[in-house]
This record gives C-alpha cells, sequence and structure tokens, in this order.
C-alpha cells in the first residue's frame, strides 16, 4: 500500500493538472504550452505545421485585405476569430493533453474559403461559384481565386491526407471539425454584417416623423 500510494498522488495530481490549468504553478503552465506548441520536440510535425499554418494565415489575411468592403470591424471580427481559435487549441490540448496547432490552420482555411465565396462569384474551371451576395446584384462579373488561396488550400488538404494516413482517425475528426468551425465563423460574420446593414438601411429609411426627436426637442417648452 505505501508503495501504491506515490501513484495514486501522481494520477491525481496530473489529473487535476488536466481538468484545473488555472490551479497549475505558472511554470508547469508555461511548460505544457511550450510542449503543445512544439509537439513535444517532434521536427517533422513542427515543420509541417507551421509552414502550413503561416501560408494558410497569409492567405486569409490577404483575402480579408483584399475585400473591397473591408473595415475596421471587419478585421475585428476576424482577429477575435483567430484569438477564439488559438485560445480553443491551446485550452483543449491543456486539458486533453494533445499537442499540436493543426486546429488553428484548418480553421483558418475553413474561414477563408467562406469568406471568398460571399465576397463575390469566383470563376473556378470555367463555371461560377459562390454564395449569393448583394455583389451579384450589383452585376459584379466572376473572379478568379487568388493564387495564394489556392495555394494555401491544397497544401492544407495535403497536411490533411497526410494526417489521416499516418495520425489517428480522432485527429482526422478533429481537422474536419476545425474547418466546419473557421466556416461557421465566416459565415456568422456575414450573417452580422448583413444585420448590421439591414438595421442602417431600416432605420435611415424611415419617414421624418417616425425619427426619435433629439434632445433639445425633447425638452423644448412648449
Amino acid at each position: 500500500e505505501a508503495k501504491r500510494r506515490p501513484r495514486a498522488d501522481h494520477a491525481s495530481t496530473e489529473l487535476l493538472e488536466r481538468s484545473c490549468p488555472s490551479k497549475v504553478p505558472w511554470s508547469k503552465l508555461m511548460a505544457k504550452l511550450i510542449d503543445i506548441l512544439s509537439y513535444g520536440g517532434a521536427t517533422p510535425d513542427i515543420v509541417i505545421n507551421y509552414v502550413v499554418c503561416s501560408v494558410v494565415l497569409f492567405a486569409a489575411g490577404r483575402a480579408q485585405l483584399r475585400d473591397v468592403e473591408a473595415s475596421r470591424a471587419s478585421l475585428f471580427w476576424a482577429s477575435s476569430a483567430l484569438a477564439f481559435v488559438i485560445a480553443f487549441q491551446l485550452g483543449l490540448c491543456t486539458v486533453i493533453g494533445c499537442t499540436g496547432i493543426s486546429i488553428i490552420w484548418n480553421a483558418a482555411a475553413g474561414y477563408a474559403v467562406i469568406f471568398e465565396l460571399r465576397a463575390g462569384p469566383l470563376r473556378v474551371w470555367g463555371e461560377e461559384v459562390g454564395i449569393p451576395t448583394r455583389h451579384r446584384a450589383h452585376g459584379r462579373p466572376p473572379a478568379r481565386p487568388a493564387p495564394t488561396l489556392v495555394a494555401a488550400l491544397v497544401l492544407c488538404a495535403a497536411a490533411d491526407v497526410f494526417y489521416a494516413a499516418v495520425a489517428p482517425p480522432l485527429t482526422t475528426a478533429a481537422h474536419g471539425c476545425a474547418l466546419v468551425l473557421g466556416a461557421v465563423l465566416a459565415a456568422a460574420h456575414g450573417c452580422v454584417r448583413r444585420l448590421a446593414a439591414c438595421c442602417t438601411a431600416t432605420s435611415t429609411a424611415l419617414p421624418p416623423d417616425a425619427q426619435p426627436l433629439a434632445r433639445s426637442d425633447t425638452l423644448a417648452p412648449t
């Protein structure tokens, strides 16, 4: 029994570290984050994932800045979505004990695809594809996808196929969920922007007598 107790204490400590990261000493938490980001020292995984992540983030950022309607609010949404995905990746790996950044670049790829499709029609292999937006009502001609985005998606797909062949099925499922997560974040961005534009158009279309009175008018003597 005396020999088994240290093992039980070690197991309980490990469980505490995974379930309650806030109660772990700062040095251990930093060591855990470094282990997550460095793939535990696996050089091939470091090279593959950081090259793919850099290319995908560059392509996604370029697509965001290329949008004719890019604004501070749009850039803030994209930055917040990226911060959320990074926090989700680190938090998930801290809790379940995994390593890597593949969720980040898969989510960025999904975000970039939906954002590019919402920006206007694209011509792919002679066919027009895209999500209906007000650009079509304005007669915007189809454009070719950005070469950087195409290269990033090809690289992302190749990395996903590679890890589907060498990693457990759970890794492939996580990559697929990350793609969906990025697509949902981009679609939510489009819905919020459309709702804001609709509210603005509704407020400006009100007749003069239906507009809210200014403070000086409400306090004017009768």
